[in-house]
């Protein structure tokens, strides 16, 4: 089974003026990342912001679209970086969960 990281709420294809009030989705693959370690967040965070970037194209021109695409990233930015932050710490408590230490040895 494929895991990834499922980031925000649904997008439908909106006009330029109403996307500024709806969050679009993103699914990262992390199956292949080491999340413990710098390498892995920080291609965690190249993936996420690539998938936020692509979520976030209205398409067109002018002022009113560009605001609105710098909007929807933000949000989704802000709401992105909670779940990977979360990730992040699962991977960590995994590797830490992993050692098997011996208080007696």
């Amino acid at each position: 089974m494929k895991k990834t990281a499922t980031i925000a709420a649904a997008l439908a294809i909106l006009p330029a003026q109403a996307i500024a009030s709806h969050i679009p989705s993103i699914a990262v693959e992390t199956t292949d990342l080491d999340l413990a370690s710098a390498d892995g967040q920080d291609r965690l965070e190249s993936r996420v912001e690539s998938a936020i970037r692509k979520a976030c194209t209205i398409g067109g021109k002018g002022l009113t679209v560009m605001a609105a695409e710098t909007q929807c990233r933000a949000e989704l930015r802000e709401a992105a970086n909670v779940e990977v932050r979360l990730a992040i710490a699962a991977a960590r408590e995994d590797r830490f969960a992993a050692l098997d230490v011996d208080p007696d040895a």
